[in-house]
């Protein structure tokens, strides 16, 4: 039951991300009604906050009566709360007697921006994490980011994307609002931010006028997701089942799933509950109130024993490369099925049947791309790596600085110096967004000093071989490929060699398959042995 079923069926997760994730792991991330408090003392208001809110429940409970639950009721007083405070802020913003950061009354009138929304934007631009945080938990979560078929939050800041734009190298397709609910996509590392960004503070959704029109499309978002739904479960992260958002998704989800064995249902939807100083990861099979779904809860403060469960999950390719080379693909097809030439770029339309009866038998196939005459195969990190210092060339240098020229951003180490070096870009067929791609990590790391730079004070210790350096870093991965990165003209190269080949090389692999961190510090290190051999590139 539960976990250990999502990790026998092996199919990335949906992940819903709500406001209590950004609690757990950053400083001064609010709750809702903190959040409202925080605004009500901006507005200098007579009235008492608490009285205010007691009016909004009173009245609540004149228009419903009290046999409606209270989260309803809760959810009620929030948004009317919200709204009303934006109305004040944005009259005193225009009266002058509040300022908001970075924005101006005219381009507040001529833009037709809500100050209010547009200090909330400010308020949750700024990341910063907790200094209590657990942080091998936090690497946990960020591993189980990066294995998220689709992400869904309910928050404003951009904690989710900078994990995987930051520490992964990703450019993951982000949707703000409903917009990306009526566009054809491909569903593999995307992220819907259903109540808007920081980014666009139009978008957010937080006053009663706001959740309204939200709610008229909430409908898009279950179509959305059921449609990835048929093998990828859900997993709500930072919500409770009291949550309105979590509800309303899952009382949408009802109306729409086939009938099925409740035992079935419940192991695609699992609700992580925070329950304080639980380290157990207590799971139960569910019925939701006023719907016909069951749902797995999991009540624990041990989140790291359930992301490590979740990370057990591996379909061999993570969603941002599964999303890669899916659109590589349909490209290729689509624009060689427009000139009438695909036939030269596959080996035969008639084949695929057979190919695909081969790849349900876990066959072993090898996919090339390219046109009749030339057939390019394209690496992925680890390949390219031990093809470089190899020296196998099992890749046309065009195809690897292509490769190079796109793997994370301009700041991701990568060596490539032989290659710059030996080929006449003039006469490449390399687009110029990749030469200009290439320029970008020059000048961010293009030699020795760059390197220096991003060693940490406390690893730049001056040693003379590897044997100190092993001593000196012997309980640290991490402190060893640092010392090596900045002692690397000081050692002998017979020795570094023999080093690479025997231990950074295979260390690498098990730090690509695991997804940790000490893949960073080797990356350096393997950049910095390329500058030995090969030359810097500036």
């Amino acid at each position: 039951m539960g976990l250990e079923d999502i990790v026998k069926n092996n199919h990335y997760p949906i992940v819903f991300i709500g406001s209590g994730i950004s609690k757990r792991y950053l400083k001064n991330s609010p709750t809702w009604p903190e959040l409202m408090k925080e605004y009500w003392e901006r507005l200098n208001e007579e009235q008492n906050y608490y009285s205010f809110l007691r009016n909004l429940d009173e009245d609540f409970l004149s228009k419903y009566g009290d046999n409606t639950s209270n989260d309803l009721r809760k959810f009620y007083v929030n948004t009317k709360v919200a709204s009303y405070i934006e109305k004040k802020f944005n009259d005193q913003f225009f009266d002058e007697s509040i300022l908001v950061n970075g924005l101006t009354l005219k381009k507040a009138q001529e833009e037709m921006i809500s100050p209010f929304k547009y200090d909330v934007a400010n308020r949750f631009s700024k990341i910063e994490l907790r200094t209590d945080l657990n942080e091998e938990e936090l690497e946990l979560f960020k591993n189980v980011i990066n294995k998220a078929r689709i992400i869904v939050t309910t928050n404003y800041d951009k904690f989710i994307e900078q994990i995987l734009i930051n520490d992964f190298h990703q450019t993951p397709s982000i949707y703000i609002g409903n917009k990306g609910f009526f566009n054809e996509t491909n569903g593999w590392s995307e992220i819907y931010k259903i109540h808007g960004s920081v980014s666009d503070s139009k978008s957010i959704v937080i006053t009663d006028k706001d959740y309204k029109a939200y709610d008229k499309n909430s409908i898009l978002i279950s179509a959305k997701i059921l449609s990835s739904m048929i093998n990828s479960p859900i997993i709500f992260l930072g919500y409770s089942l009291q949550d309105r958002n979590v509800r309303t998704l899952l009382n949408d989800f009802s109306k729409q799933l086939p009938s099925e064995d409740p035992r079935k249902a419940a192991n695609r939807i699992f609700v992580v509950n925070y329950d304080k100083n639980n380290m157990n990861t207590d799971e139960n099979i569910i019925s939701i109130e006023d719907s016909d779904i069951t749902c797995t809860t999991i009540n624990t403060d041990n989140y790291s024993a359930v992301y490590k469960e979740i990370l057990k999950i591996d379909e061999g390719a993570s969603p941002y490369e599964v999303k890669k080379y899916e659109r590589l693909i349909r490209k290729l097809i689509i624009s060689s099925g427009k000139k009438g030439t695909l036939k030269s770029v596959m080996i035969s339309p008639d084949d695929l049947d057979d190919l695909d009866k081969r790849i349900d038998k876990n066959e072993p196939i090898v996919m090339a791309l390219g046109d009749a005459k030339y057939f390019y195969v394209y690496p992925d990190l680890l390949s390219y790596v031990i093809d470089y210092f190899n020296n196998t060339n099992n890749y046309a240098p065009e195809v690897a600085l292509d490769f190079v020229a796109h793997d994370g951003n301009f700041r991701t180490r990568i060596p490539f110096a032989k290659y710059w070096k030996n080929v006449d870009l003039q006469s490449t067929s390399l687009k110029k967004d990749s030469i200009k791609n290439l320029e970008h990590k020059i000048d961010a790391c293009g030699n020795f000093s760059d390197i220096n730079r991003s060693i940490p004070q406390s690893y730049k210790i001056k040693l003379n071989s590897l044997d100190d350096i092993e001593k000196s870093s012997a309980s640290s991965r991490i402190k060893l490929y640092e010392l090596l990165s900045y002692n690397i003209n000081n050692l002998n190269r017979e020795t570094l060699r023999d080093f690479v080949f025997s231990t950074a090389l295979p260390e690498f692999k098990d730090a690509i398959k695991a997804n940790t961190n000490l893949k960073s510090p080797i990356r350096k290190f393997l950049l910095a042995y390329d500058f030995l051999i090969n030359g810097s590139l500036k």
